[in-house]
């Protein structure tokens, strides 16, 4: 049972080193001890099946609550979500401990699988980066609003009327002033139309301000 444990550990750390060079809250200790103990519930769950004759029921459970691990590191924030990705590494590591843990025919599996996750979430990534350098440059506009739900619908429609592509829309209300700030991440078509996007979003009812970071 020690080999399969030493190995789960390696390849759980293999991805949290990666989250953890990136600065994710989930990182080596917390894919290290999800990989480690879906293999030991798959170790257990196979001297169980000697008795039971089920040996699927406690590595069941393991798919069905790593989710709720995986839940707790998506963050919210306004408009905007972040650590989908962290989840889902969350997820995959449960899945490779538990491949380490059933059997010798299994732990290969194990191996590839890890090596295909790091190859996603370091490889890949680079490749996103070059790709969005290579695209039009994305612009991140301030704007300070009244607390009217109108507003926020009335921006959306500009920005779409000027070709903007929205990536992130965060939102945040100020409840001493009743007042929004909103933070918009987005790609035009044209960056010579920047100021006349901004001028028009300047002339919304309900905008206070429009500024560039």
């Amino acid at each position: 049972m020690v080999l399969p444990m030493l190995l789960s550990v390696a390849l759980g750390a293999l991805i949290g080193l990666e989250r953890e060079i990136h600065g994710h809250p989930a990182g080596l200790r917390t894919h290290i001890l999800v990989s480690l103990g879906s293999t030991v519930a798959a170790l257990v769950s196979t001297e169980i099946s000697r008795k039971t004759g089920d040996p699927g029921r406690v590595a069941a459970q393991v798919v069905t609550g790593i989710g709720f691990l995986g839940a707790g590191a998506i963050i919210r924030e306004g408009a905007s979500v972040r650590g989908l990705t962290t989840a889902a590494s969350i997820w995959t590591t449960a899945m490779i401990g538990l491949a380490a843990g059933v059997s010798s025919r299994t732990m290969p599996l194990a191996v590839v699988a890890s090596g295909i996750v790091v190859i996603v979430l370091w490889w890949l990534h680079h490749i996103e980066g070059a790709m969005e350098d290579r695209s039009a440059k994305a612009h991140v506009i301030e704007i300070e609003t009244d607390d009217t739900p109108a507003v926020v619908p009335d921006i959306v429609g500009c920005l779409a009327g000027y070709g903007g592509t929205i990536r992130t829309f965060e939102l945040r209300r100020n409840r001493a002033d009743d007042r929004r700030n909103l933070r918009v991440s987005l790609k035009l078509e044209s960056k010579d139309r920047l100021g006349e996007l901004m001028s028009a979003m300047g002339e919304i009812a309900g905008v206070r301000s429009v500024s560039l970071p």
